[in-house]
């Protein structure tokens, strides 16, 4: 084999590893939004159209009730997951999640810039909200 030809085979051979490494699920699950929510605490404003403007700190957890993370607000426990993307890669987004409430029926869904979160809510009987979160330095509780 000649010097060119084994530096061809090699450079093959690295784009090969490099992409099966780059779609190993360990790689996929460090970008997702869960790696940058969990264990993280954000002071939130909220403005709602049945209520008068409030505020709520957000503390997200795993161990609860969703099988990717979970949110705590004070007033209850929501399951999330990033959004999927494609077809099959669930829990999946680098930066857009949604949460719902395993009691009641309201969700909402979420978007990370940094180190602020805009979400929005949607309950069963038309209540919204819509606010903004900043990250804090302390756990909420």
């Amino acid at each position: 084999m000649g010097r060119s030809t084994g530096l061809v085979v090699a450079a093959v051979f690295s784009a090969i590893v490099m992409g099966l490494f780059a779609n190993s699920p360990s790689a996929e699950a460090g970008g997702n939004c869960e790696a940058k929510l969990v264990d993280k605490s954000y002071d939130c404003s909220f403005n709602d159209n049945d209520f008068a403007p409030f505020t709520q700190c957000w503390e997200f957890y795993t161990g609860g009730d969703s099988q990717y993370f979970d949110l705590d607000n004070g007033v209850g426990d929501y399951g999330c997951a990033c959004d999927a993307s494609g077809s099959s890669k669930f829990n999946h987004s680098a930066n857009t999640f949604e949460c719902s409430d395993g009691v009641e029926p309201y969700s909402f869904n979420g978007k990370i810039d940094g180190k602020k979160l805009s979400a929005q809510g949607v309950g069963a009987d038309g209540e919204q909200y819509i606010g903004t979160c900043k990250l804090r330095s302390s756990a909420c509780f």
